[in-house]
């Protein structure tokens, strides 16, 4: 069976703390501080906010990230985004307005 974005789903104002290891996609509204590890797609809306270290296939972020990404395809910042830390990713797009403020940003060799 088959989810969606709606897995973990965070609602404004919520917040939540742990570890989460999974292979389904996850899209954060709230608040979350801790570890995500994930084979699937990351959404932090425009609300969310993400504290801490995400390894994920992808990623779009609208609200804010502030730790260690490691993004085997795409890290996608969106005009509200921002994003600071440290970044591997294998594609970055960081669209006009958005905030990439990290410490280290490594792009992926293709195949890598």
């Amino acid at each position: 069976m088959s989810r969606g974005l709606g897995d973990v789903y965070k609602r404004q104002g919520t917040a939540f703390k742990g570890d989460i290891v999974s292979d389904g996609d996850f899209r954060i509204d709230g608040r979350f501080e801790g570890t995500i590890t994930t084979s699937g797609r990351i959404v932090i809306g425009v609300d969310g906010r993400l504290d801490g270290t995400v390894q994920c296939l992808s990623i779009d972020v609208e609200g804010a990230l502030n730790g260690t990404v490691n993004a085997s395809e795409v890290l996608s910042v969106k005009k509200t985004g921002r994003v600071s830390g440290q970044v591997t990713t294998g594609k970055l797009s960081v669209e006009l307005g958005a905030v990439f403020d990290v410490e280290s940003c490594r792009m992926r060799k293709e195949g890598e």
